[in-house]
This record gives C-alpha cells, structure tokens and sequence, in this order.
C-alpha cells in the first residue's frame, strides 16, 4: 500500500516530483478527486487533494504515478497558484495579454480606407 502522506512529506521537503510505479491495485486517498486544472503532460488522469495548500497533485500514467506539492492549490487559490506554482506560465499569460492589447489599439488607430472613401 502507498503511504501518499509520506510521499506529499517527501515532495514538500525536497520540492521534487516523485515516481511511483504502479505495482498491484492502488487506491488513492478518498479525499482525492479526478481534477481538471493543470497541464495533463501526457498523463491519463490528474488527480488532487482537497487541501488549500500544499495540495498533493499526482498525474497518471500507464504504468505510474508522478506526484508533486502545489503550494497553492489552484481549486481554492487560482491567482495565488499562478504566481507561486507556475510564475512562468503566469508571465507567458499575461506578457500575451499586454501584447494582444496593443496590437489591437494599434490596430483600431490604423486608417484603411481614406477619409473620403466614406463620404457620399
């Protein structure tokens, strides 16, 4: 049986991603539910505890499990999982936004047709 507590104290410590290989029948916790949040990586399924913070996040795979420690959970904490947990996919976010919106005033300033053209 895999002790999932002693594995989210392992990634927590060491701020590492933990593989563990699927040997038998495993049972996740029961406070554990299928998630849709997160990047899947290939994984089959994704799965998350109900913890606020330092929420367990394990991705399935065929023949494992990766698991690893999200400071914020992002069910509860999105803006704060954004800026702590995934800062790099935040900034790629956000520069995009800043970058859609000036080519769109850009854009919208542009004169396509002569003023004349609209007149009749």
């Amino acid at each position: 049986m895999i002790d999932w507590e002693n594995i989210r104290e392992e990634c927590s410590k060491n701020n590492k991603v933990i593989k563990v290989p699927k040997v038998g029948k495993i049972d996740l916790p029961p406070d554990f539910h299928e998630a849709n949040l997160g990047i899947s990586k290939g994984a089959i399924r994704q799965y998350r505890d109900e913890k606020a913070t330092y929420s367990l996040h394990v991705h399935e795979f065929e023949d494992h499990f990766l698991a690893h420690v999200d400071t914020f959970n992002p069910e509860y904490h999105p803006l704060a999982h954004g800026i702590v947990d995934t800062p790099g996919m935040t900034l790629g976010i956000v520069t995009g936004a800043i970058a859609l919106y000036c080519v769109m005033k850009k854009a919208k300033n542009l004169n396509f047709f002569a003023e004349n053209e609209w007149e009749e």
